[in-house]
């Protein structure tokens, strides 16, 4: 597992299963991520990170109109402040700023425990 730092997490994910959010299906990695932690936050080195819980993430995007403005990802946490991060339709985790043009996605690969160490090696260029 990456370098989740002081990261904490939520419990676990006890709800109804949860495999698409705006008609896009979620990595199983991710779900089964999800379903141990269920998002929460913390300093995971150069940056804070907060990952949404699963059953707010259909609100969550419904309100930044990512269908609009990044078809194809899902916003499913941010730093707290001006950046977002998501995964897309093919299991790609990246980083957005909160103006969220498609120009701007930064890409950090596919691997959820690996997420912290991939934010952390962007911000730190």
């Amino acid at each position: 597992m990456g370098n989740w730092g002081s990261f904490e997490f939520n419990n676990p994910y006890v709800g109804e299963p949860i495999e698409t959010v705006n008609g896009i299906e979620l990595p199983k990695q991710y779900l089964d991520f999800m379903g141990e932690h269920n998002g929460g936050e913390g300093d995971i080195g150069e940056a804070w990170l907060v990952l949404f819980p699963l059953e707010g993430l259909e609100e969550i995007n419904h309100d930044y109109e990512t269908d609009k403005y990044l078809p194809g990802h899902i916003i499913i946490g941010s730093d707290g402040g001006d950046e977002l991060y998501g995964v897309d339709e093919n299991g790609q985790f990246f980083n957005v700023p909160v103006m969220i043009e498609v120009e701007y996605v930064t890409y950090f690969g596919t691997n959820i425990e690996l997420l912290p160490d991939e934010i952390n090696a962007f911000w730190s260029e």
